[in-house]
Formats: structure tokens, C-alpha cells, sequence
């Protein structure tokens, strides 16, 4: 750079500052040729760590779908799984069926003693207990239903 252009860009900022000051305002002078400091960039999470963060309501039930059905083939013929949703306060649904209903909701319907129910709810605020229990030899083989993606599954 020739120093008229040097001076001609020292004349611009005086009148740029005395302009910016005029107007009230304050000039932070500009740091010109200096070098950012190094500073590491986080690597970009892996596909595990995405989808751990982002667990969608049909992701969760594919997956206890998946644990009921292996869960059921270890199980002595007398024996089945069952879910029970508890909800705050306590309440408990013997759950038949569970569906997504959104992003992160669920429709849940089963029976609150004896008498049927749905419920609708956020994945975060039911816990769901999944046990064991005793089949008698009159009764048959109850199946727990899954709607994920529109489908219906009865495992």
C-alpha cells in the first residue's frame, strides 16, 4: 500500500470516528492484523449421541416392543409380560395398548380397575413397569398392542 493510499485511509477513519462520536455513539477501534487466539472447535456429535438426545416416542416403544417380544420367548408358557404405566400421584394403568401420538407423546389405554381408560401424555412423565405375572390356565395368552408409525403391532 502507497502511503497516499495510507493516508487516504487514516483521513476516512478520523472522519468515520469524528462522525460516530457526533452522533453520540462510541468507536471501538478495529484490530487490524491480528490473529484470532486458537481455540479447539467440539468435534460434531456422533449418530449415538444425536439420537440420544432425541428420542422420539416411537423410537421408545419400538424398543420395549423389541424387549417384550424377547422377554416373552424366555418366559415359561405360564408366565407372560406385562406393562404397567405409573403415573404421578400414583396412578396406575394396566396398560393393553400404547401409541405414538407424537414427536414425544403417547396414548396409552388399558384399564384403571377393571374399567377401561386412555391417556395422553409426554414420554417424560410416565414411567413404565414392565414384570411378569402368572397365567392361569383358563385364561389366554394376553397380548400388549403397539401402534409406532401408524402400524399396529401386538406382541
Amino acid at each position: 500500500m502507497s502511503e497516499q493510499d495510507k493516508t487516504l485511509e487514516q483521513v476516512n477513519r478520523e472522519a468515520m470516528r469524528e462522525a460516530v462520536e457526533s452522533m453520540g455513539m462510541v468507536c471501538v477501534p478495529t484490530i487490524a492484523n491480528v490473529p484470532l487466539p486458537h481455540t479447539s472447535i467440539a468435534p460434531a456429535p456422533s449418530e449415538e449421541e444425536v439420537s440420544n438426545d432425541y428420542r422420539s416416542a416411537g423410537v421408545l416403544m419400538r424398543r420395549l416392543a423389541d424387549t417384550v417380544i424377547q422377554w416373552r420367548n424366555q418366559l415359561p408358557e405360564d408366565q407372560q409380560p406385562a406393562i404397567l404405566a405409573v403415573l404421578n400421584g400414583g396412578i396406575q394403568i394396566n396398560v393393553l395398548r400404547l401409541a405414538q401420538e407424537s414427536f414425544h407423546g403417547i396414548r396409552i389405554e388399558g384399564t384403571i380397575n377393571g374399567s377401561p381408560c386412555m391417556l395422553l401424555s409426554h414420554q417424560s412423565s410416565v414411567q413404565l413397569l414392565c414384570y411378569v405375572e402368572k397365567v392361569e390356565k383358563e385364561e389366554f395368552r394376553r397380548r400388549i398392542g403397539f401402534i409406532i408409525d401408524g402400524e399396529e403391532e401386538e406382541v
